[in-house]
């Protein structure tokens, strides 16, 4: 018998790729849908849409029922603090009402889609892993703090028997990805030479189908009430910004920004936010979280579910194939230099 899984954020960009493999594996889909929102991200594929938001309390009810699986992707993503209390709401209390409503209905699988965010830092260039402690706190970033807390509500209804499993994918690169992919993005700003010098810090980056490919695992094989990193590579600022300068090829920044002055100025940023709103990809939040190091450790998904992370330079290739061919990058403007 076929089973069936629900499928909550099923139109971002993670979410589209997982969509695309559940039907790939024989899965039925079913997917929440914001109302009046045009699904095109899963155009072509078969599924039964649900068009409900989280707090729909009686339309979740009914798109749980004959379901056998939920994966749990929905979330507000922002580093501008004005959508802090739409973050707690959608992301909080979002999870609240539809873990609470899986749990009602006796599904097989809750998936929560987590992040690394919500597990912490590291104080210097050593990783960490699933069992660091949440250090967030102090830096006031309401994406990963109520990421964090979204993590506490599953939890608490796994105890009440729940079955549970969270994965905390790390920051990806993939096709499809508009968010990450207009004029401000990253790539193009590396790719119209708009980036005067590398960032202090570092994070961690891997490819959307490696970490959707290891959510389908955890999803299938994964420990209840157990947390998975799917992540890629660990790299500084610099590292990261060489490997897309060279995917498109055009020259990196020169410089590196220190530290401390990294610091200063997200201290600076805070106070010129109260009174002039900034937005992506600089925002007093992105600068404070700058310096940081967010590397982390994969070995616990490898060691229990098979995970397999690729060089990222693949899902950069595929990305700025992909921006450049839907027009997202204008070759022209790169200086006269052309996709590679």
């Amino acid at each position: 018998m076929t089973e069936r899984v629900l499928v909550t954020g099923g139109t971002g960009f993670v979410g589209a790729t997982l969509c695309r493999m559940l039907v790939q594996r024989g899965y039925e889909l079913r997917c929440l849908v914001r109302p009046g929102s045009d699904p095109e991200t899963l155009r072509g594929l078969d599924f039964e849409p649900v068009e409900a938001r989280l707090a729909d309390e009686g339309v979740l009810r009914e798109a749980l029922a004959g379901v056998d699986h939920v994966a749990h992707l929905a979330a507000v993503v922002s580093f501008d603090k004005r959508d802090t209390a739409r973050m707690y709401e959608v992301n909080v209390q979002g999870t609240r009402t539809l873990a609470a409503l899986a749990r009602q209905a006796g599904v097989s699988r809750f998936l929560h889609f987590s992040t690394v965010a919500a597990v912490g830092y590291a104080a210097d260039r050593n990783p960490i892993d699933e069992t660091a402690r949440y250090n967030f706190g102090p830096l006031r970033l309401g994406y990963c703090d109520t990421k964090h807390a979204a993590e506490l509500v599953v939890q608490e209804e796994v105890a009440k028997g729940l079955d549970a499993v969270i994965v905390n994918p790390s920051s990806m690169f993939g096709p499809g990805d508009r968010r990450k992919a207009g004029e401000d993005s990253l790539i193009a700003r590396v790719a119209y030479r708009r980036v005067p010098v590398c960032p202090p810090g570092g994070c961690n980056f891997a490819d959307v189908r490696d970490v959707v490919s290891g959510s389908l695992a955890a999803l299938e094989n994964g420990r209840t009430g157990e947390r998975y990193i799917l992540g890629g590579q660990n790299l500084t600022g610099r590292e990261l910004i060489e490997k897309i300068a060279r995917v498109i090829g055009v020259d990196p920044p020169r410089f590196t920004l220190p530290r401390p002055i990294a610091r200063a100025v997200a201290s600076l940023a805070t106070i010129v936010e109260w009174f002039h709103p900034m937005k992506p990809p600089v925002t007093a939040q992105l600068l404070r979280l700058s310096p940081n190091y967010m590397w982390y450790s994969s070995n616990k998904a490898e060691d229990e579910l098979g995970y397999v992370a690729y060089p990222v330079e693949i899902a950069i290739k595929t990305t700025c194939d992909w921006m450049f061919d839907v027009d997202l990058l204008d070759a022209s403007r790169v200086r006269g230099v052309g996709r590679t």
